[in-house]
């Protein structure tokens, strides 16, 4: 499916249109040649970056050559998002303890033996 978005004083202008849509609510324009108030649009599935911990995936629309792409960058945590992550990781770090603890329980039972000594 190709993608196209709509362009305002040189710079991309809301959301990216599918190709059918485009079609519909364009009928008159020729994709193969845009005028300037259109731009052909690629999407980029996925963050293609490498995040922080502390930081958050930023998705914006930009002109890469002659089409607008995806692209993504990073910002800083605020401070009310760093503290979020803080009680996240805490939680993780604690669940974490605990399945080793409960690991290393079961696995001294085990080397216990599951009966007991028999004496004649």
């Amino acid at each position: 499916m190709d993608l196209f978005i709509q362009i305002k004083d040189g710079q991309p202008y809301e959301h990216p249109i599918a190709d059918w849509n485009f079609y519909d609510a364009f009928p008159d324009i020729d994709p193969n040649n845009l005028p300037p108030e259109f731009s052909r649009f690629e999407r980029v599935p996925d963050c293609d970056i490498s995040i922080g911990v502390y930081e958050v995936p930023v998705l914006s629309y930009q002109w890469v050559g002659p089409i607008v792409k995806d692209v993504w960058s990073a910002r800083p945590m605020t401070d009310e998002e760093r503290a979020i992550k803080d009680v996240e990781l805490e939680n993780i770090a604690k669940a974490l303890a605990a399945e080793e603890a409960a690991k290393a329980y079961f696995e001294s039972l085990q080397n216990k033996g599951s009966a007991p000594d028999v004496i004649s």
